[in-house]
């Protein structure tokens, strides 16, 4: 960055260059008060030798008309015209010589210091100068000589005469050195004055181009980028505001360019996701748009098996083109993407070829580095999705991912991963449509013959056979009646759920259920206890579809807990939350975490004769009400499962 092209220091050096400026009109005009005042005490010096050669003639032509007709009067004029002739030429003699030597004592000039006037400037000055010098001189020695060279008898009779002939010379002198005074003060003054104008309007120019270059490289900028501030306020992402000069705006300008490209970028990205249905087709937007963001040569999608053993490789884009036939399998635990996928943080590694070799067990991060690409981050998707996987950004050249990069991924993750979660989740959905359908339409299928079976096996059962043949007969129609049993949930799994709502108080429905031992084969041996407080705990919910879920978390705890033991069914609410919880605790052996996380996975189960889709069923029954389910086991407490309906 080039600091000359900073405002900071062209305003700086625009406002230097003011203050230089009006410094310059300002110790001008100081200049010119003291070239006045030195005129002024010149030209008072001047009227001061003018005034004393004046009084000297005074008193000449005085003492010329009124002489002395006594001895008496004699003595007394000695002392009156003599005296003030003396102080007369003393003066004159005191200020011819200050403008001689160009040195005025305090006495002539009312300062504390001595006047030193510059008058060798000006030759003019100077000749009037020497012209005053030599008529006083000449006009001083003769006068000495009327007077005579005793002072106690001097000749004022003579002095006087001469003094009233012989001032002309003297006077025209002193008289011709004022006006050459005068004439350099005036020129002086009009130089600076001129001068003086010169600078002002200069100032005032210069001024004027600094207030014009502000209002073109500042103003209207500015103005411009605050209208392109409000534009993309008002959601126009994509407006541009036009970059001109080189400076602190223009730089501010291009980022806000930047950044308005970068929103637009993003929003259209994740209208895309939110409106996409298709993995390949938005991963391919995403490989087309992001690159505007940050480098980007290859991106792919990842997305954990059902076991989280390992990590599937679905779809990838290389320069911008759909990889085929690239599907693969790649270990995870243990590995960075799982480590990702833990934190739920973006994970960057921006030399991988280094991380390969010094792990060899991260099969991916190895596949990658066999592709050339040598920086990675990788983006998890799992609260966002219900497949959990990640986002994976590569590029051939090491580190070249910049903490500014880093900061945006890490700003626009939650955006990025909740919007291709949802992506994920329609795809998910159409799946479980495509299944329910599937389900649906071969449950319908098998159930025909499957009756057709069940009443031949019937018929079978009430024929007269005999030993192992009549045993058989009854296996058969047991399991028979068992795979309808399974059709049945198969098909309830499957098909979309549908609710009569209505308000019901959940406290008496336990109640009710637990009173009336209406299904002993849910309870088994075990004591059921119920622990609410004695209140209304009212929901919206379907009754038949609440008690096929109570009935089924009741068999379940029977199952797992040991005869004689109770089981708790405890029920809360919460006014913030405004949910009402219910927690049936059974005890027993702790269920295996491998196995708890697998509990809702349909044909999951760890009974002998168990379908595998009665949890499941009660899940979506239960998320259907707008509700949440979780199971917990730990061999202190035994396993509590937690429901919270929301209240009505």
């Amino acid at each position: 960055m080039n600091p000359l092209k900073t405002l900071k220091f062209q305003i700086a050096a625009a406002l230097a260059l003011l203050i230089i400026l009006f410094s310059c009109v300002f110790s001008l005009s100081i200049m010119s008060m003291d070239e006045q005042r030195r005129y002024n005490i010149l030209l008072n010096l001047t009227s001061r030798l003018e005034h004393s050669a004046r009084n000297l003639v005074s008193l000449g032509v005085s003492y010329a008309m009124h002489a002395p007709e006594d001895d008496q009067a004699y003595q007394r004029d000695i002392k009156l015209y003599y005296q003030g002739i003396k102080d007369q030429t003393d003066l004159i003699t005191e200020i011819t010589n200050g403008f001689m030597y160009e040195k005025f004592s305090p006495s002539l000039t009312d300062m504390e210091e001595t006047f030193q006037p510059d008058l060798n400037l000006d030759p003019a000055v100077h000749l009037a100068v020497r012209a005053v010098e030599d008529a006083w001189a000449e006009f001083q020695s003769q006068l000495d000589e009327a007077l005579g060279k005793d002072p106690t008898m001097p000749r004022l009779n003579k002095a006087a005469m001469f003094i009233s002939s012989k001032h002309q010379p003297l006077t025209e002198s002193i008289d011709a050195l004022r006006a050459q005074i005068q004439r350099l003060g005036d020129a002086r003054l009009e130089q600076i004055n001129a001068l003086y104008w010169a600078l002002l309007i200069t100032g005032l120019i210069i001024t004027a181009g600094i207030f014009s270059w502000f209002f073109i490289t500042v103003l209207r900028p500015l103005k411009n980028a605050v209208l392109g501030f409000h534009k993309v306020s008002r959601g126009d992402f994509g407006h541009q505001v036009p970059v001109t000069g080189n400076n602190e705006i223009s730089w501010l300008t291009s980022s806000f360019n930047q950044l308005s490209s970068r929103l637009n970028t993003l929003f259209r990205l994740i209208e895309k996701i939110q409106q996409g249905s298709d993995v390949e087709d938005t991963l391919c937007f995403v490989a087309e748009q992001l690159p505007d963001l940050l480098p980007l040569d290859w991106i792919g999608a990842l997305f954990v098996s059902a076991d989280r053993s390992a990590i599937n490789f679905e779809h990838s884009f290389f320069d911008g083109n759909h990889e085929r036939g690239h599907s693969r399998h790649f270990k995870l635990k243990g590995t960075i993407l799982e480590h990702a996928l833990d934190s739920g943080e973006p994970i960057h590694i921006p030399d991988m070829l280094h991380t390969a070799k010094q792990n060899p067990r991260f099969q991916f991060l190895n596949h990658l580095v066999k592709k050339g690409l040598r920086d990675a981050i990788f983006l998890p998707i799992t609260e966002q999705s219900l497949v959990p996987g990640v986002l994976a950004f590569a590029t051939r050249t090491p580190d070249s991912y910049t903490p500014e990069h880093l900061e945006l991924l890490t700003n626009i993750a939650n955006l990025v991963t909740h919007s291709f979660g949802k992506t994920v989740k329609l795809v998910e959905h159409g799946r479980l449509a495509a299944v329910g359908e599937f389900a649906s339409g071969i449950t319908h299928e098998i159930r025909n013959p499957l009756s057709t079976i069940t009443m031949a096996l019937d018929y079978l059962r009430n024929s007269e056979l005999h030993g192992s043949a009549a045993k058989r007969a009854n296996l058969a129609h047991q399991e028979a009646i068992r795979v309808e049993r399974l059709l049945e949930e198969i098909l309830l799994y499957a098909k979309p759920m549908t609710l009569e709502l209505q308000p019901l108080d959940l406290r008496g429905l336990l109640s009710e259920f637990l009173e009336l031992d209406t299904e002993p084969a849910a309870l088994g041996q075990q004591k059921s206890m119920l622990y609410a407080d004695e209140k209304t705990y009212t929901i919206q919910a379907d009754a038949d579809r609440l008690k096929q879920v109570i009935l089924n978390l009741a068999r379940n705890a029977s199952d797992a807990a040991p005869d004689g033991s109770e089981i708790s069914w405890r029920l809360s609410d919460d006014p913030e939350t405004r949910t009402v919880r219910l927690q049936i605790t059974n005890g027993g052996e702790a269920i295996p975490s491998e196995q708890l996380a697998r509990l809702f996975d349909p044909f999951f189960t760890t009974k002998p004769h168990g379908t595998g889709l009665g949890l499941g069923i009660v899940k979506k029954i239960v998320e259907a009400h707008g509700g949440e389910i979780k199971i917990e086991s730990d061999s202190t407490t035994g396993t509590t499962v937690t429901l919270q309906i929301p209240m009505a």
